[in-house]
């Protein structure tokens, strides 16, 4: 009988260090994939699934996508040379200073395109920052057809062949902001299309409003047809919901020169749906300075036709007075990733307005800065992670998804952290 009494007692507590070792390293590794990846470079992509990369350079946003067919598209290359102040000093940059932002997104993204392509097959600049397209300085190295200087996009796009630039101001430049005239960043940037047409023969598009044909799988459009990108928002012309209808939610070009219109209120928007899947990204829409005059809202005619998202990319790297409360509760996101890269980002009130819509939102940020983190007081401990390049993965068919983090501090992008996966909405 004591015998019996001891077996049983030995199984039932075998059987609790199983269930409680299963417990915690669910809780390790959380619940996604296996304990063998982590520490590993990030499995290749394959036919069906969905890979969005927000690339961390620590200068800027950069977004890498392989769609379900391995057809490739780059949005933003960072590249800000934004020089330390008091106020607002920029973090490291990664995955160090002896590599320039441009060099560190080519090799990331000839590094995880292998397996789907040689090549990108689509490039695009949300809008003409600086921490999206590089900036132009006379000290970067000039490309060796003498036609123009490497930095952010025009580094990326002298390293890697590409099939079609789109950006919001092709083929004239001439819009209100007119930076042309600023810094020479767009003088510059048009001489690197031209070149680009020469020499990869490749084709250069505005982004045209409302269309869901422009951006398309091209290696096997007829495998994935529940796939789709919608043009939403470019120039303060918005889709209007109904085909290709637009309407312009802007004033005349001279009350734009008038209130100094920022370059961020021009910022590309689109939604992408792979299945039940859904992915929003508004490059830099904000609502700054819509007290004053009231079109500087952009976000709110975007909220008008935009649909819940499962993944959202946080507008303007989630600072103040973007990502409205109008806005986020339309997209309703699961989870939101922010690309962040100086010590005002993200903003407290921005976060505090994401779990307010929904308080089960996941965060993920690029970049946390230690002097930003205090002023997110005991929001900070709710953020999943805070550093790396973050890599949504979603499974075929676009019923669900997981989240991998990766380690930023080198060039060989192992698994830091793992989540998931989650169910598409």
């Amino acid at each position: 009988m004591v015998r019996q009494v001891r077996k049983h007692l030995c199984i039932t507590l075998f059987i609790s260090f199983i269930l409680l070792s299963r417990r915690a390293n669910a809780q390790l590794y959380n619940g996604s994939g296996t304990r063998s990846e982590i520490g590993k470079a990030l499995a290749k992509w394959e036919q069906g699934y969905l890979d969005i990369h927000a690339i961390n350079t620590g200068r800027g946003e950069c977004t890498l996508f392989i769609f379900p067919d391995g057809t490739t598209m780059m949005v933003d290359a960072a590249g800000s040379l934004i020089s330390p102040t008091a106020d607002i000093p920029p973090p490291a940059q990664k995955p160090d200073g002896s590599i320039s932002p441009g060099t560190a997104i080519a090799d990331y993204v000839k590094f995880f395109i292998k397996t789907a392509s040689n090549k990108l097959n689509y490039i695009m600049l949300s809008h003409f920052d600086p921490d999206h397209m590089g900036t132009f300085s006379t000290s970067l190295p000039t490309h060796c057809s003498g036609d123009f200087r490497m930095g952010g996009v025009t580094e990326v796009g002298a390293a890697i062949r590409f099939d079609k630039i789109i950006d919001r101001g092709y083929p004239s430049y001439n819009f209100p902001s007119d930076l042309k005239s600023d810094s020479g960043i767009i003088d510059n940037y048009i001489k690197f299309v031209a070149w680009a047409k020469s020499s990869y023969h490749a084709s250069a598009e505005q982004f045209a409003v409302g269309r869901n044909d422009q951006i398309v799988l091209v290696q096997r459009p007829l495998a994935y047809k529940n796939f789709e990108i919608r043009n939403l928002v470019a120039n303060g012309i918005v889709w209007n919901g109904n085909g290709t209808g637009v309407t312009n939610a802007l004033p005349s070009a001279s009350e734009l020169v008038a209130a100094k219109a920022s370059e961020n209120v021009y910022s590309i928007g689109f939604e992408l749906s792979y299945g039940k899947f859904n992915y929003f990204s508004g490059g830099d829409l904000q609502y700054n300075g819509r007290s004053t005059h009231n079109w500087k809202d952009i976000e709110s005619p975007v909220a008008n036709v935009v649909s819940a998202v499962d993944v959202m990319k946080a507008n303007h790297h989630g600072t103040a007075n973007c990502n409205s409360e109008a806005l986020l509760k339309k997209l309703n996101p699961q989870t939101v990733v922010i690309h962040t890269w100086r010590d005002i980002q993200p903003n407290p009130q921005t976060i505090a307005r994401m779990y307010a819509v929904n308080s089960n939102c996941r965060i993920f940020t690029t970049n946390m800065t230690e002097a930003n983190k205090p002023r997110l007081a005991t929001d900070l401990a709710r953020i999943k992670a805070q550093q790396g390049h973050v890599v949504v993965r979603v499974k075929p068919g676009g019923d669900s998804y997981s989240i991998y983090v990766l380690d930023d501090n080198n060039q060989e992008y192992k698994v830091t952290k793992m989540f998931g996966p989650y169910q598409s909405i």
